[in-house]
């Protein structure tokens, strides 16, 4: 006797449920947050998640112009051009009008 194709689906999101209440359960006991009242799992789950949050943001908006700005001050492109630039005339590396950051 086969399955249906509904049944072993059935079947995937109920082991997948389950393994994701066990990761839950497992975040829940090394955090320490399983002893708290619920009022305060919400609490930290927020904190915590906000934390995280603005973690990734940061890395995904700043830190490549960062590394960008470290890789040119560290290894200048002195014989080939910018091409990505749209600043015809270099005058002392400043073009006026950087958005970027700047390292000062």
């Amino acid at each position: 006797m086969s399955k249906s194709m509904f049944q072993k689906l059935a079947e995937d999101y109920a082991k997948f449920k389950r393994y994701v209440k066990w990761l839950y359960l497992l975040y829940e006991l090394n955090t320490q947050i399983a002893i708290c009242e619920p009022w305060e799992k919400v609490f930290l789950n927020v904190l915590l998640g906000s934390c995280v949050s603005l973690i990734v943001y940061a890395s995904i908006a700043f830190v490549p112009g960062y590394c960008a700005t470290v890789f040119h001050l560290l290894w200048p492109l002195t014989s080939m051009q910018n091409l990505t630039s749209a600043c015809n005339s270099n005058i002392e590396g400043f073009c006026g009008n950087e958005s970027g950051a700047v390292i000062t």
